[in-house]
């Protein structure tokens, strides 16, 4: 029987997380979706992956050239004793930016604030794309993409999860003939989001989340 070396060894999503290290070389394809009907407090990011498998996102992104998340914080600080030492610290904010090669009508009506015309019904003909002061509701972002593992050199498969993406609902039309290609940015706020998250006894707790990231093969059962 014939075989290939991808098919021996394969590297396990613990080890290159919790062992090997990981390296991350690319971007992910983001699947858009609107927010579950289930809260995410019921939920943990397995079930939310799982749930979400189930529904059809408003728009998949394929062509992004990049998806930075930045964290900042704190956003208060304790103080105290004789040298005014930092006591305590509290308050985070996080924000997620992506730029895409390709502009989609879809895409930018649910991150950038566009907004379709169509010639008689939904998903008709679609005839315009209107920019004013629209603003976008809340979405949920999850993306597929791979690590490298440090030890075996593999391509591991992941899935990043964004629980709550508000979107700045901002779109910057550029033009320009001589310089680089334009690109579509979409960025927004990630919200903290209360998850269920598995604890060293076997339960499970609440913990607020910007984002997570998970195995495909657990977010699947």
């Amino acid at each position: 029987m014939a075989y290939t070396n991808l098919s021996k060894g394969e590297t396990k999503f613990h080890d290159m997380m919790s062992v090997n290290g990981f390296g991350i070389v690319t971007v992910m394809n983001a699947s858009i979706y609107e927010l579950p009907t289930t809260a995410f407090s019921k939920q943990t990011a397995a079930q939310v992956v799982a749930a979400a498998a189930a529904t059809d996102p408003i728009c998949t992104l394929d062509t992004l050239k990049v998806a930075n998340v930045t964290i900042e914080g704190p956003n208060k600080t304790v103080t105290g004793g004789r040298y005014s030492n930092p006591l305590i610290k509290f308050g985070k904010s996080a924000r997620l930016e992506m730029q895409d090669a390709l502009g989609n009508s879809k895409a930018i009506e649910a991150l950038c604030g566009g907004v379709q015309e169509w010639s008689d019904k939904v998903d008709g003909t679609l005839t315009g794309l209107h920019f004013g002061e629209d603003f976008c509701s809340p979405k949920m972002i999850i993306g597929d993409t791979f690590f490298i593992d440090r030890t075996t050199g593999q391509q591991v498969k992941v899935k990043i999860v964004f629980y709550q993406f508000l979107p700045d609902a901002i779109f910057n039309l550029t033009q320009d003939a001589e310089g680089d290609a334009t690109v579509f940015d979409m960025n927004g706020d990630l919200l903290t989001t209360e998850i269920l998250v598995g604890t060293a006894d076997g339960n499970q707790e609440l913990h607020g989340v910007f984002y997570s990231i998970v195995e495909p093969a657990k977010a699947s059962e």
